[in-house]
């Protein structure tokens, strides 16, 4: 019998996890191995999520760089090296993320306080036919409107743009209006980009998701990632290349 995946809650960093390495969402989330697999993206992102909450829990006359170098400091050294792919590759990511998480905070406004900052709501969207949850990072609100923040480990177009779609319908149902924008600020590259929400693509948002849900939907999608960089590190970089029992469990799956 072929495995049966039924889809409880679509969360927003399911989508991230699948398109970093399918086997690896698979492992972790359909298995319950999340314990298991702890790798340095994940406890990373954490790190991150840590450090920005704390950073705006501040008055914004407190806000400043050497608070955020102190923050960093203090979080990262709850990482261990042997998570990374080397001491180098280590310093490397401990560099890159302190540098431009450090400038990125430093050009917000810095007077204005997110009104959400890394909180996580839940929703069931009709067109789904399903309930989805979104971690908002940063969301500063006006009197017309309000954008949105989102920090990036990565700069992959497909994850993006699959995040700008699940944005959209979230905020959608959620909130009944949709951002003005969703700024996506990756912590390794430094790279900043603005995505203009146009409301006329919600409808094209809606199918986006349909397909992504049906690709969770079967397991004939869940395997390894072509990415070497991905695979040098990964827990799992010996086992998915013999495991070949996805097709052949008789098991029904909730996320």
């Amino acid at each position: 019998m072929q495995l049966k995946v039924q889809i409880k809650t679509l969360a927003s960093h399911h989508i991230e996890e699948f398109i970093q390495c399918p086997y690896k969402f698979y492992q972790r989330q359909l298995k319950a191995r999340k314990h298991q697999l702890v790798d340095w993206r994940s406890l990373v992102s954490v790190t991150i999520h840590k450090v920005v909450k704390e950073y705006y829990a501040k008055a914004p006359y407190e806000r400043a760089a050497y608070f955020i170098l102190q923050l960093i400091e203090r979080y990262w050294s709850k990482l261990s090296p042997e998570l990374f792919q080397s001491k180098i590759h280590y310093y490397e990511v401990l560099a890159s993320v302190s540098d431009h998480l450090l400038t990125f905070l430093m050009s917000e406004l810095q007077d204005d306080t997110p009104l959400f900052v890394y909180e996580k709501y839940g929703v069931y969207v009709p067109e789904l036919e399903t309930n989805i949850s979104l971690l908002i990072d940063a969301a500063y609100w006006s009197d017309s409107s309000y954008e949105v923040t989102k920090f990036l480990i990565d700069d992959q177009s497909e994850v993006k743009e699959m995040l700008t779609a699940f944005m959209m319908v979230f905020t959608k149902h959620a909130f009944n209006r949709m951002p003005k924008a969703i700024h996506f600020y990756s912590l390794l590259t430094g790279k900043r980009e603005t995505v203009e929400i146009v409301s006329e693509n919600y409808l094209e948002s809606v199918n986006k998701l349909k397909m992504m849900k049906d690709v969770l939907e079967e397991p004939k999608f869940f395997q390894k990632t072509s990415s070497l960089q991905e695979c040098k590190n990964c827990p799992l970089r010996f086992e998915c290349s013999t495991d070949s029992t996805i097709q052949a469990e008789k098991l029904t799956m909730f996320m």
